[in-house]
């Protein structure tokens, strides 16, 4: 069984402007999404707060910092002795 192409015949808008019916349009596939962490965890330190084990991030300006999600902490990293203290306290996680 064959198929029969139906040609449709242009609008009055389309008429009127001009513009030609597109035939046979393919899009693309997307590619599919790989999803990526927002930000890079370097270690798991204490929290300073409540001590309880929380993940130390890097922002991107390539600071350390702490967010507890128990006691709703954030902690940034700025100094170069605060960041050589965590660094000391903190546990590293391999990537």
């Amino acid at each position: 069984m064959s198929k029969v192409k139906i040609k449709r015949k242009p609008n009055l808008l389309e008429r009127l402007i001009g513009v030609k019916a597109k035939e046979n349009v393919t899009t693309p596939k997307p590619e599919p999404v790989v999803l990526q962490p927002a930000l890079r965890q370097i270690g798991i330190t204490g929290c300073p707060v409540c001590k309880r084990e929380v993940a130390v991030y890097l922002t991107k300006t390539q600071r350390p910092f702490v967010n507890c999600g128990f006691c709703s902490v954030r902690i940034f990293y700025n100094g170069r002795e605060s960041m050589r203290r965590l660094k000391r306290k903190m546990t590293e996680v391999g990537e």
